[in-house]
Parts: structure tokens; sequence; C-alpha cells
């Protein structure tokens, strides 16, 4: 029995061999030795179709190969200039008088050449200004959602 299996074996790997040259030979043949098969006498008259050049030997999986497009030139904005400081809350007229505390409610009394006003958090003080804390060193105020600034009381 293992008799055969050799001799079997060996045949195989003859074989193998041997279509392994011929496939060989088929690749390496030069395209100019490859007989172009015979055509009727019909089939000349007729205008036959070239076979595209340029085709792919796969299809295109995720579509075809584009040039990249042009993207548009970046703008560049000019700088802008800083913003002019914004003048201390006291120059604007505002003193803080005093302060008014009773259990969790705080109020600031604030006096202004327009009249004096008591204010809480959240109130509003001037044009865009808004009280957002009150505490033992004086009033903060927010302008225009800046950082808040103290308004403290005069020396």
């Amino acid at each position: 029995m293992r008799l055969i299996a050799t001799i079997m074996t060996l045949v195989a790997l003859g074989f193998t061999a041997w279509a392994g040259l011929a496939l060989w030979l088929e690749l390496t043949r030069a395209p100019a030795q490859v007989s172009a098969p015979a055509q009727p006498a019909v089939a000349a008259a007729t205008p036959t179709k070239a076979p595209p050049s340029s085709a792919p030997p796969w299809p295109a999986l995720f579509g075809e190969r584009q040039p990249p497009k042009p993207q548009p030139p970046a703008q560049v904005t000019a700088p802008q200039p800083p913003r002019p400081p914004k003048p201390p809350i006291d120059s604007l007229g505002y003193r803080l008088k005093g302060l008014v505390q009773v259990s969790n409610a705080t109020w600031a009394m604030v006096s202004h050449p327009t009249g004096e006003q008591l204010v809480r958090i959240g109130d509003p003080l001037g044009e865009q200004m808004t009280v957002s804390r009150i505490d033992d060193e004086g009033l903060w105020v927010s302008r225009g959602g800046d950082t808040p600034e103290l308004l403290g009381f005069a020396d």
C-alpha cells in the first residue's frame, strides 16, 4: 500500500512540475509571439470595436480616481485693533454707600448723579452693566459679560 502511495505522489509531483513549466512559458512569452485568431472573410468587412486599452484589470471599488479639487485661498482677516480699556466704574459716577444683609439676602445701596438705587445680584446697574456678586469687599459689576470689576467703598 505504501508503494502505491509513493508512486502516485511522484506522478503528482511530475505533473505539477510540467504544469508549472507550461505556465511559466506562457507568462514569459512576448506579446508579439501570440498568434491572432483567424477571422473569417465576412467578419473583415464589418467594423470591429477595438478593446479599450486603458481598462483596469479590476473594478474600481471606491470610485474613479479624481484629481484633488483646488481649495479656495484662506481668507486672511486683518488683526483687530485692541479695544480701548474701559474706564473704572467709580469714574462713571457710581459710589457704593452701603450693604444690607438679612439672613441669605444681600442688597447694596449705590449712588449715582442721576439718583440712588438699591440693587441685588442680577439687577442691571447701568447700560450693559449687571451686578454679578455682593460680598464684604463691595459690589462686583460685570460689563457686557466681561470679568466682574469691584466697586468698593470710598476710602
